[in-house]
Order: C-alpha cells, then structure tokens, then sequence
C-alpha cells in the first residue's frame, strides 16, 4: 500500500465549496453517492491514487480516464455517458465516524474498490496504515511474503502493540483479501519467475508495493 499524495485536487469547484464550509466551521450536507460532486471527488482522487485502489492497489481505472483532461475550466468532471463514466471505486471514507456530520472532508477520503469497500463499512480504523498519513512508511511498517503472496507487519518491528495495530488494519483495509491475493499472485508470479531468470520485465502497473517488495527479498 504506497504513500499517497492528495496535495493536487483537479475537482476545483469541489474545492472552494468544502474550504468555504470548513472556513465557517459549516456541518457538511448530507453524503451521498448522486451528490453532484461525488464523481468529481471520485475521479479526482483515483488522479492521484494513478488509477489504483488507494488500499489494495489493484487498477480500478486506466489513468487517462481520470486525468486532467476529464475536467472542465470550472473544476468539474466532464461526465460522459452512463457507461463511459462508470467505475469498479467507491468513495471510502477512512475514518467512517466523520461520515454523519463532516461526510465531504478532502483528508478523510480515498477511492477503493467497490468490493473493498462494502467489506471494509464501517469499521474502526488506526491511522497507523493511513496512506497519506505525513509518518506512514510502507516500507518500515509492512513486509512481504513472496511465496504466499501475503502482507504482515515488518518483522523489524518489536513492539508488539504496534504489531497488532499494523496486523489489525492489514484485515479491515482488505490488504489480504481473497480475490485480492488471487489477482496479486497470478499478476506477481510471472515477474517473479523473470526476475530469478534475470529476464526483463514489462513496467508494473498495479500492486507496486508488493512488487517492490517481492524484488527485494529475492535479489
């Protein structure tokens, strides 16, 4: 699960809308998914996620379906048809507690895959595995297993309470879930049969993380 960047939103007139609210210290309005900013969030965010599930990293979208190009001078995104507009990413809200009153907050949202996203409801989260979080450091906090396609936390870590919190949000942020693990393994194990041969391998386009990690432990 990469660092994300959220600095750039390409959803402008979202932007003024919730910075005014949140200047007047305003209640946000009711969440919901036909708002007519959610898309322009949506697409907005899978931008800067670069068309991945923000948690698991599996492709929800090719990146020209979310770049710049898909919004208007005034902030919003061109909708297309029903069809062209459509895609396997909900919003989630991280921290589901803030969805009641302050359900359009920038900082508290990232897209993930639908699937994802109906399993993770509204469960408690850590920001300990945040990915925008300013200390968060895949590398320092989660570690890789190759062989059954896995993710735990680093074995480097032996505080035992931050290894049940790390553990703990590695099941709700789905990092390991099923047909997640399936789709990382049958993606993973070709390049990792090139890269014991010494092959080379075509550029990664999804699940980073676990590839960089994968090359690590095996060169």
């Amino acid at each position: 699960m990469r660092k994300i960047d959220k600095t750039q939103i390409l959803a402008t007139a979202y932007k003024s809308w919730i910075r005014q609210l949140e200047k007047n210290n305003q209640i946000h309005s009711k969440y919901y998914s036909s708002h007519k900013y959610y898309k322009d969030v949506l697409v907005s965010l899978l931008f800067c996620q670069q068309g991945l599930c923000a948690y698991t990293e599996i492709m929800i979208a090719e990146t020209e379906r979310c770049s710049p190009n898909n919004f208007d001078q005034a902030g919003r995104y061109i909708e297309k048809t029903k069809q062209e507009s459509s895609f396997s990413a909900q919003l989630d809200h991280f921290d589901s507690s803030l969805k009641e009153k302050y359900g359009w907050r920038w900082e508290n949202f990232f897209a993930i895959s639908d699937k994802i996203n109906i399993e993770k409801g509204a469960q408690p989260v850590d920001e300990i595995l945040k990915p925008d979080f300013p200390k968060y450091n895949p590398y320092k906090l989660l570690d890789y297993n190759e062989k059954r396609h896995l993710f735990h936390a680093h074995p480097d870590i032996k505080d035992e309470n931050i290894v049940e919190r790390i553990e703990n949000m590695i099941l709700v942020l789905g990092l390991n879930q099923g047909t997640i693990k399936d789709n990382r393994r049958a993606y993973l194990e070709p390049k990792k049969k090139s890269l014991l041969l010494g092959k080379e391998i075509e550029p990664v386009y999804q699940f980073f993380t676990a590839f960089e990690m994968l090359k690590q432990n095996l060169l």
